[in-house]
């Protein structure tokens, strides 16, 4: 694991930016989402710091990851990510289960970005 550096971060905060612009995908973030990253790429670290939402990091435990979103989330209520496809892939399984549908998915470098739309 490399140490995080200023560079590093400015890189992270540029592609997290486009990440979160409305690029030719026309992703735009949905204020009020649920917000899913992961702290260890630096990238995903970036997007969640500007978004500024609740979110979850999926650093944590891999027995933590998923409580939160097992217990239910708030009817109405979106989901962002920036995560490596293996993760959206276990987290889209689980949020199909709760009634939530894929609006956008698409690569923003080595990481995947994605939005679901709460079960109405």
């Amino acid at each position: 694991m490399s140490a995080v550096t200023r560079r590093g971060l400015l890189k992270a905060g540029a592609v997290a930016g486009a990440a979160v612009a409305v690029p030719a995908g026309a992703m735009a973030f949905k204020t009020g989402a649920l917000v899913v990253h992961d702290s260890r790429e630096p990238h995903s670290l970036a997007f969640a710091r500007m978004t500024g939402g609740t979110g979850i990091d999926l650093a944590v435990e891999h027995a933590q990851r998923f409580a939160g979103l097992r217990a239910g989330l708030p009817k109405g209520r979106g989901i962002e990510g920036l995560t490596r496809w293996s993760d959206y892939v276990a987290l889209r399984r689980e949020l199909f289960r709760q009634g939530f549908r894929v609006t956008a998915e698409a690569r923003s470098g080595a990481l995947i970005r994605w939005s679901m739309a709460a079960p109405r």
